[in-house]
């Protein structure tokens, strides 16, 4: 597909990240601040939906992304957001979406965390919805589970430092996610600079 790209959370370190990985393709950015479209995905699909006009693809990035965040930002606010792109996504008719999981979402797996958290809750959750999206619709859509990613960054803690994807590497993955196929939806995680083998259609 090489249609428009709408990003959510495009002012945030991977947003930055893709709308430069992608400057020679069309894309549009979406925020509360600094972005090309300025839209809180708090305020639902009726409110957020127009935002989503003209997209093919939407890859939603928006969320607070701390692992250790409270109800209202890591579980209700998160959730909130998926819900809101993919409703806007059916009123806009978009046929491609990429959801921003994370490793949270099997955190026991990587040695992260033996409770459940807010955030993971949150992620989980989201890729609940976007698999329904892919079901419902017919349209292909990725969840892609990135590591720890800060290219600013030194050395993190050594939880954080095993899990770590770097620019190229999330830029990589993006791409095979671009060109997913279908049918259904895919669950791929993105950590260091090789590929965990992507779960297929779910």
């Amino acid at each position: 597909m090489t249609g428009t790209i709408l990003i959510t959370g495009a002012a945030g370190r991977m947003g930055r990240t893709l709308r430069e990985h992608w400057r020679e393709r069309a894309v549009i950015g979406l925020d509360r601040h600094g972005a090309e479209r300025i839209v809180d995905l708090l305020h639902g699909p009726e409110a957020c939906g127009p935002a989503f006009a003209g997209a093919e693809t939407v890859v939603h990035l928006a969320a607070d992304p701390d692992p250790g965040s409270p109800f209202e930002r890591g579980g209700h606010d998160n959730t909130v957001a998926t819900l809101t792109v993919v409703g806007a996504c059916l009123r806009a008719g978009v046929r491609r979406l990429i959801f921003a999981s994370s490793i949270w979402a099997d955190a026991p797996a990587w040695g992260l965390s033996d409770r459940m958290t807010w955030y993971a809750a949150s992620k989980l959750a989201g890729e609940a919805l976007v698999r329904a999206f892919a079901d419902q619709t017919g349209h292909p859509a990725v969840c892609l589970r990135p590591g720890y990613f800060d290219p600013q960054a030194g050395r993190a803690d050594d939880a954080n430092e095993a899990v770590r994807v770097d620019r190229a590497s999330l830029c990589r993955h993006f791409d095979e996610a671009l060109a997913w196929p279908g049918p259904g939806c895919a669950t791929r995680y993105a950590v260091g600079t090789l590929c965990r083998p992507a779960s297929g259609p779910a």
